[in-house]
């Protein structure tokens, strides 16, 4: 069983922690004001709409414009929140820069995907493109999303994802990013074509996961190596993506198991104060196996373990609520 009280307050606490961060644009600041703005949708006051009203005015006052030329692929994602501040104040230019950022993913003479076909690009890519599909219902997005994660040559025959073609490792925090491409994916395009496309091969991703899951509620650092850490940041965002599936109603009940497993772990590495516990430090494509076992854990106050921690603990609010 899940203690909601627990639950709301860590969310809470996070989610003014890690969703109040303006220094970079970048997809872990993003989820964080997700992760707050949605909150406050919920009904409990954060300050998060007035707080992003005052980032959103900064970002078109010139921000974006100063800063767009050197802006990567994780950095355009950490928009996201956008959407959730519409939601709120329900104001159509709020939108634009998501539409303006989204284009530059689908301009085929001048890709901005990695030549090495990283797998965190499935979620940058949905998490934009799909927020610019339900704001305008252009199908170019849809078709691109539905490219990119459908042609990925990145998942195994057993469902694993590596992290990219030069790193053909199972890392922990790369298959989060594959499921959270797919559950966005999945959340804005409902009336897609290639919906059950995607739902069929998140689903096969998803069961074989399931498989890897520690007697502790937790996924590792990596997915099929017993002898790599518990980490925090691909338990919340697998955990997200299950809890999320749920709610959508294309993952059965039964699941429901697997998240309260997840959130025992996220909970047991998550202090009241904020702090958090065995959160894989950032991590581009290593060499060797033994790079990613020795990567650094982050134990303490940590934007990355912090915001998708927020995420996940609010997708399990919204579906318990």
């Amino acid at each position: 069983m899940i203690d909601k009280v627990v639950l709301l307050d860590k969310a809470v606490t996070l989610g003014q922690i890690y969703g109040s961060k303006t220094d970079t644009v970048v997809y872990t600041q993003g989820v964080g004001l997700s992760a707050r703005l949605r909150l406050e949708k919920l009904g409990y006051f954060t300050g998060a709409k007035d707080f992003a009203l005052e980032f959103y005015n900064e970002l078109i006052n010139g921000r974006i414009n100063k800063e767009d030329k050197d802006w990567k692929n994780d950095n355009r994602s950490g928009i996201l929140w956008l959407d959730d501040l519409f939601e709120i104040i329900n104001e159509k230019n709020i939108i634009d820069p998501i539409i303006f950022q989204s284009d530059k993913f689908i301009d085929s003479q001048n890709s901005i995907l990695d030549p090495n076909i990283q797998v965190e690009d499935q979620f940058f890519v949905s998490a934009l493109l799909g927020r610019a599909y339900k704001h305008t219902k252009d199908e170019k997005y849809t078709k691109f999303i539905s490219s990119h994660i459908l042609d990925s040559p990145l998942q195994r025959e057993d469902g694993i994802y590596i992290h990219s073609n030069v790193a053909p490792f199972t890392w922990g925090r790369g298959n989060g990013f594959a499921t959270y491409g797919a559950t966005e994916a999945i959340k804005y395009m409902k009336d897609s074509k290639y919906l059950d496309e995607i739902i069929n091969k998140h689903y096969s991703h998803i069961d074989s996961l399931i498989n890897y899951q520690t007697i502790n509620g937790a996924w590792r650092q990596i997915i099929d190596d017993e002898n790599s850490y518990e980490e925090l940041t691909s338990t919340c965002m697998i955990g997200y993506s299950l809890a999320s599936g749920i709610k959508l109603g294309y993952f059965p009940e039964k699941y429901m198991e697997i998240v309260e497993k997840a959130w025992n772990f996220v909970d047991n590495n998550i202090e009241n104060t904020g702090v958090v516990h065995e959160s894989c430090t950032g991590t581009g494509s290593l060499q060797k196996l033994s790079d990613y076992l020795i990567r650094k854990r982050e134990n303490g106050f940590d934007n990355r373990g912090g915001s998708l921690a927020a995420w996940f603990l609010v997708s399990i609010y919204e579906l318990e609520g």
